[in-house]
């Protein structure tokens, strides 16, 4: 019985010890998988960082790419019905085509990689929906286990060790007993702390799962609103296309228009050549005759300088001479009147010595002791007067020379124009100003198009309609046009001023001439003298002219040069 009894006994420690070691088995499980789960976290979280980093990029791009668009966005519309603006406006167009394209490229990029982002998340979130589903049941199934030994336990009513000790039938019973119920105790301890730790694996990964469901959600919207964007470039492209072709259809035909007008066009070019020259001629005929007027004004003025000069200096000879003559005159009058006196005082001493008698045998010899009179020889002061200024205001000094003229040459005084460019921080590069101040856009330069040779710059921008035209420098109005009642943007030349509709020239100087076309009116006139920065007219867009600008020439001798190297 008791051989029967102690090997009961054994088998139920060799239980007891099996049932701990698989729990310790299972709890190193545990152990491991937290483990392995640690290092597919650390993988796992690199490849997201690196994923993160180009979605941001992306994004990035995205972003610089959009504010691009909107600005050439900006640009397309403000240069849309502008015909002097199509080239500009084309221009735009095409580079917008680009800034779309590689915004769907871009876009094409993020939306592959937010769906390989869903694509991962929905994978993660299936394999820890598993896991969690694992956890749940291991964690039911360790409840499960642990109850029904609390119910054993309950029922064998074996609730403390006393009670174990004391029907322990021997020591070695006793004995069995106490390790038995402490190898329970271990194992009971054990499965408890492993419930805990799956109860806070569960917890963790059920929180990282609705995190990721949280962030699939957001990237789900996220690849909607991608999509959306896609579509919306793939229109906006489609649309950009049609207006490229739109506007290049346009273009050709006003380069057709243009060459099918060019002979008309160079017609009025070499008519308003033919027009410049004779003008540079005849106002080159009036200041050679002006040149030629001062020239024989001048030399006028010098004949009646010498001649004054030779008449003042006869005439002074002349004074000179009656002034000697009447010095001399003097003199002699005073030398006979001294000689008279002489002689009358000798007379009258002859007859004093006369009539005298003396008793004396000496013998007067007559000496005279008069030492004969003496001569004044004091020259008059008044031999040519003070010295001054005479009628025609030549000065003499005190001799009579003439010592110059009253009349005295200012000196002219060039003082620096502020214009209206200073305003806008213009800085001068030669004589001349900025024509149209705050408005510096050159739409179309000096050099050929379509056959035919542009010579000024046109000075065109937004807004640009009305502006004041200055006068690049002081100088002569010597040509205005100030008829055209074509003021508007048209592909052909409607003939007025030889195309440069309503227009004036001014003349600087030194050859130099500048011509303001396509004004709305010209506000001086021909002869007028105007400063540096005063307004001639306002923008416009008469004669040959495709939209509101001004078109600005500088010509040296009746030659056009670029104005870019002046202004």
């Amino acid at each position: 019985m008791k051989s029967s009894l102690l090997g009961i006994k054994k088998v139920m420690a060799c239980a007891c010890a099996l049932t701990i070691s698989m729990t310790a088995f299972a709890a190193a499980g545990v152990g491991a998988a937290e483990n392995s789960s640690s290092d597919s976290s650390v993988v796992e979280s690199e490849n997201v960082k690196k994923k993160d980093s180009e979605i941001n990029s992306a994004k990035g791009e995205l972003d610089e790419l959009t504010k691009k668009q909107a600005e050439l966005d900006k640009k397309i519309e403000e240069t849309k019905g502008d015909i002097n603006a199509e080239e500009e406006n084309q221009a735009a167009i095409e580079e917008q085509i680009d800034t779309v394209q590689q915004t769907i490229l871009t876009l094409s990029l993020a939306i592959e990689d937010t769906e390989d982002e869903i694509v991962g998340l929905q994978n993660s979130i299936a394999e820890k929906q598993v896991q969690i589903d694992e956890k749940r049941e291991e964690i039911v199934s360790g409840v499960s286990d642990f109850k029904q030994r609390l119910r054993s336990m309950y029922v064998s009513g074996n609730n403390s060790y006393s009670e174990i000790i004391i029907g322990a039938s021997d020591f070695y019973d006793m004995l069995m007993k106490i390790e038995l119920v402490k190898r329970v105790a271990e194992h009971d301890d054990e499965m408890i702390d492993g419930l805990l730790v799956l109860k806070r694996q569960f917890e963790a990964d059920e929180e990282e799962l609705n995190s990721e469901k949280a962030e699939l959600e957001f990237h789900k919207a996220e690849l909607e609103e991608q999509q959306a964007a896609y579509g919306n470039q793939k229109d906006k492209l489609q649309e950009l296309l049609s207006q490229s072709k739109r506007n290049i259809e346009k273009l050709n035909s006003d380069k057709e228009i243009y060459e099918n007008n060019l002979a008309v066009i160079q017609e009025e070019q070499a008519a308003f050549e033919e027009q410049i020259m004779q003008l540079y001629k005849d106002r080159q005929a009036i200041l050679d005759a002006e040149e030629k007027a001062r020239k024989e004004e001048e030399e006028r003025k010098r004949k009646e300088e010498e001649e004054r000069k030779r008449q003042e200096e006869e005439e002074k000879k002349r004074q000179e001479a009656e002034a000697a003559a009447k010095r001399e005159a003097e003199e002699k009058a005073k030398r006979e009147a001294e000689e008279k006196a002489r002689q009358e005082e000798q007379q009258k001493n002859n007859d004093n010595n006369n009539n005298s008698t003396s008793t004396d045998n000496n013998t007067d010899n007559g000496s005279d002791n008069d030492d004969g009179g003496s001569t004044d020889n004091n020259n008059d002061d008044n031999n040519g007067g003070d010295s001054g200024w005479d009628n025609a205001g030549t000065g003499t000094d005190s001799n009579g020379n003439s010592i110059g003229t009253k009349a005295a040459t200012g000196n002219t005084v060039t003082s620096q124009t502020t214009t209206d460019n200073d305003a806008y921080g213009y800085v001068e590069k030669s004589r001349f100003t900025w024509p149209c101040p705050g408005f510096y856009n050159i739409s179309y330069g000096v050099g050929w198009r379509w056959g035919a040779y542009h010579k000024g710059i046109d000075i065109w921008w937004y807004g640009i309609r009305g502006a004041n035209i200055i006068a690049a420098d002081a100088g002569e109005v010597i040509y205005v046009n100030n008829y055209c009642p074509h003021d508007y943007g048209k592909s052909y030349s409607c003939g007025c001023g030889g195309g440069y509709g309503k227009y004036c020239i001014i003349d600087h100087g030194d050859g130099y001439w500048t011509l303001y076309g396509h004004s709305q009116n010209i506000i001086v006139s021909v002869g007028q003298h105007v400063e540096k920065g005063q307004t001639l007219g306002y923008v416009g867009s008469t004669g040959h002219s495709t939209g509101d600008h001004l078109h600005f020439e500088v010509r040296v001798n009746g030659v056009a040069q670029d104005p870019t190297n002046y202004v």
